[in-house]
């Protein structure tokens, strides 16, 4: 190359590559391939690329930029990869300098992964008018790009997404955000209370971002959360967990709502990725979850990596010590006259996790027991943590209300059941006088004219998951797309137009494994790498014990792409 764009301030590589590609004056898009990396046998890729080496050696002479240097300063590792192991951390290094891409999402468990990728690149509207203001053209932001992250942290406003796929059309083309690709159509407005959960997001993952942290191994961050879980009460020092109060808390502090934004929900029975997160195992998830619980236990990220939580001793009685000093200090001040919340300040607590403790160690305080409280000499509704708490309940009540002006009182307390349970109990005249009930009415709904809306919108959903990475084409997954999953499949006999397309396109589980391997064999060979059954497996995300049933259409897969021979089984 005769010259190489500086990257921008949070630019990702791919936009910096992308704006070579529009200056470069090359006619065809492959030429600036040979350009960047010296071969066409690569693909454009934006969260993770590769043949880094390739590129640093075609630079321009003296050219000071280095592989590691585009790899925490302009790709997604440093947020993607925050919390795996050193010697997979290397292993993936290694892979975005030298090629085979498919690998570093291997490693990082994201081809199977249960967390869907960004579709669309994404962009702040106010950055773009800056950066055009600034340096004359738009560009790419990194930290815009991050699945699970909705808002701008600088701007505090909304990303919207682009009409660029990330994966999709030409793998071998770098495109530049523009104003045609970059348009408003209509403005997100999102709830106070889903903004500020964004806000906190968006400034977490930004920190991963642009810090250059120390690997760690599984259990210290084991630790790191354990520490936290014994200090708020979740768990006792002999291991144990309490997982249903810990999931019912966690629940109840993200909201279903915004776990279900950031594919992070928690299921009806046990277990799920934050009860893996928390016992002893090696699973690692993705970055996004390790944030919820880091927030949701109170741990600055920069202390989650940089700091020992407990005390300094080298030996696994740190935690035990700690615990043990820490209930003799709470038994000291509940016997000092002072209010659960003085103590709960002195101790960097909160007041739940004070009166679970005081619970759990049976201590007798000078405390009466009324109102769900401990105070001294007097009713819970008669101190100023009341009063403090009964007008700040109020004022969100509200809120929700003026939020959701056309929704009963019954539909806005089911995802806020923590408030209206409250006010019930210790305000009720209150809660009854504004209590609003919204007669309904039953509409008639016509059957065959939604029949008719419906079938283009089903229709474009299924073209969607043929083009993208497979998925199992059901009455459930459609609805799901399309946000109607809880009726579709029940009214399908009144929409026999959508009914016969839907059932000439359902997939069994056996057509749905071929279609993976597909395109899990395509993937394979725009990444140049070997097709052996383990990586077709890997890839495709389809269990070895599930291939033995396809391997006759494996088979005649292969061989009608020209592999004319039995691949190999490793």
């Amino acid at each position: 190359m005769n010259f190489f764009p500086t990257p921008y301030p949070d630019e990702i590589l791919y936009s910096t590559l992308a704006r070579y590609c529009m200056r470069s004056g090359n006619i065809k898009e492959i030429h600036n391939f040979e350009d960047l990396f010296g071969t066409r046998n690569c693909i454009a890729t934006m969260e993770l690329p590769t043949q880094l080496d390739a590129l640093i050696e075609n630079m321009p002479a003296n050219s000071k930029y280095t592989a590691e240097y585009f790899i925490y300063k302009h790709t997604l590792f440093p947020f993607l990869a925050a919390f795996i192991p050193e010697e997979r951390a290397n292993k993936i290094i290694k892979t975005m300098r030298n090629g085979e891409g498919a690998v570093s999402y291997m490693s990082l468990g994201l081809v199977t992964s249960s967390v869907t990728l960004n579709r669309y690149f994404r962009f702040c509207p106010e950055c773009f008018k800056e950066d055009i203001e600034r340096f004359g053209e738009p560009y790419w932001h990194r930290s815009h790009q991050i699945t699970g992250v909705f808002v701008c942290a600088k701007h505090k406003i909304p990303l919207y997404n682009s009409t660029e796929l990330i994966r999709g059309g030409n793998r071998q083309r770098f495109i530049s955000a523009t104003h045609a690709n970059c348009i408003v159509e209509k403005e997100i407005s999102f709830p106070s209370d889903l903004m500020e959960k964004m806000l906190w997001m968006a400034e977490d993952a930004e920190i991963l971002l642009n810090n250059h942290f120390e690997f760690k191994e599984p259990d210290w961050f084991k630790n790191q959360f354990r520490v936290k879980l014994i200090e708020k009460g979740y768990a006792r020092m002999n291991n144990y967990i309490h997982q249903k109060k810990l999931k019912e808390d966690f629940i109840e502090f993200y909201g279903y709502e915004y776990l279900k934004l950031v594919q992070s929900s928690l299921p009806d029975k046990s277990g799920g990725w934050l009860s893996d997160m928390v016992r002893k195992n090696d699973r690692t998830t993705y970055a996004i979850r390790y944030l919820l619980l880091t927030r949701f236990l109170e741990i600055p990220v920069v202390e989650l990596f940089n700091t020992k939580l407990g005390f300094n001793d080298e030996n696994e009685s740190n935690i035990d010590a700690y615990q043990e000093l820490w209930d003799q200090r709470l038994i000291e001040l509940s016997q000092s006259g002072l209010s659960i919340r003085e103590i709960a300040d002195i101790l960097k607590s909160s007041t739940k996790t004070i009166r679970k403790a005081i619970d759990r160690l049976g201590i007798e305080p000078f405390w009466k027991f009324n109102g769900g409280g401990k105070y001294i000499y007097k009713k819970y509704t008669d101190t100023e943590e009341f009063k403090i708490k009964r007008e700040e309940y109020r004022k969100k009540w509200l809120e929700l209300h003026a939020q959701y002006p056309d929704r009963s009182s019954n539909q806005i307390r089911r995802n806020n059941d923590g408030l209206y349970s409250w006010l019930k109990k210790y305000d009720s005249e209150w809660l009854e006088q504004n209590y609003r009930r919204i007669k309904t009415t039953v509409n008639t709904v016509d059957w065959s004219k939604r029949d008719v809306e419906l079938l283009p919108l089903v229709k474009e959903v299924v073209k969607e998951m043929k083009e993208s990475k497979p998925e199992r084409i059901t009455w459930t997954t459609i609805g799901s797309k399309l946000g109607i999953s809880g009726w579709l499949s029940k009214r399908k006999e009144k929409l026999p137009l959508t009914k016969a397309y839907i059932e000439s396109e359902l997939e069994s589980l056996e057509e749905y494994h071929i279609r993976k391997i597909k395109w899990a064999i395509e993937e394979l060979e725009s990444q140049g790498k070997e097709i052996t059954l383990w990586n077709l497996a890997e890839t495709a995300g389809v269990k070895p014990r599930y291939m033995k049933v396809i391997s006759k259409e494996i088979r005649n897969t292969l061989r009608e792409k020209g592999y004319d021979f039995i691949f190999n089984n490793k």
